[in-house]
């Protein structure tokens, strides 16, 4: 079997987490909300998206307001921003071994362009943004009708327990990537097809499902 890749962009590929702190933090006066700290951030690595929402003290009723100002902000700080270490050889070689790849981000599709331009990451097949950060199952289903693919031979990347709700619902594999937003501790708790630790381990996981 040849599994089709579908990737999560921000905490997979993109190293944003830092960078992206820096602009919550810039907007937080303005929208109201409490500065994020880097303790914050090692905190709520272990646990799940809505306890972490809740522990940032993020107004779920300003999240309709936030992430469009987020994400138009987001392109002034998107050249600046870097890709995990060792992702870009990974994807590459990947691309080598004739596996087909997309993207699907809650990111906006002319962000996620910039950064694969900058950084010569152009590999994907396809790449789908500004999907939401709930409801992700609802976005993933329509992509997979959309792009007339097999659910059976699909593999979602991404770095949070959303995805693995996302992806199980959905019916499809799920690896979780132990270097984004959410730590292992807690995305074994949500029992995914498999973990990656390092880009490598992403590689070799990949690839072994190519050959069976």
């Amino acid at each position: 079997m040849r599994p089709y890749i579908l990737f999560d962009f921000d905490g997979t590929i993109a190293d944003s987490l830092t960078l992206g702190l820096e602009l919550i933090n810039r907007l937080a006066p303005i929208y109201h909300i409490h500065p994020i700290t880097d303790e914050d951030i090692q905190a709520v690595r272990s646990m799940p998206t809505g306890k972490a929402i809740r522990y940032l003290k993020i107004p779920y009723y300003k999240l309709p307001i936030l992430i469009p100002v987020f994400l138009n902000e987001y392109k002034h700080i998107i050249h600046n921003m870097k890709p995990f270490p060792r992702i870009h050889e990974v994807i590459q070689d990947l691309k080598d071994l004739g596996i087909p790849m997309a993207l699907l981000t809650s990111n906006s599709k002319e962000n996620v362009h910039v950064f694969l331009d900058q950084h010569d990451m152009n590999y994907f097949e396809w790449i789908e943004g500004g999907s939401g950060i709930f409801k992700k199952q609802v976005t993933i289903m329509h992509q997979i009708k959309k792009h007339n693919l097999q659910k059976e031979n699909i593999i979602y990347v991404g770095d949070e327990t959303r995805d693995i709700v996302a992806a199980k619902k959905c019916g499809i594999k799920i690896i979780s990537v132990a270097w984004g937003f959410q730590d292992k501790s807690i995305l074994s708790q949500y029992n995914p097809d498999m973990i990656a630790e390092t880009p490598q381990d992403l590689y070799d996981i990949i690839k072994s499902y190519s050959t069976t």
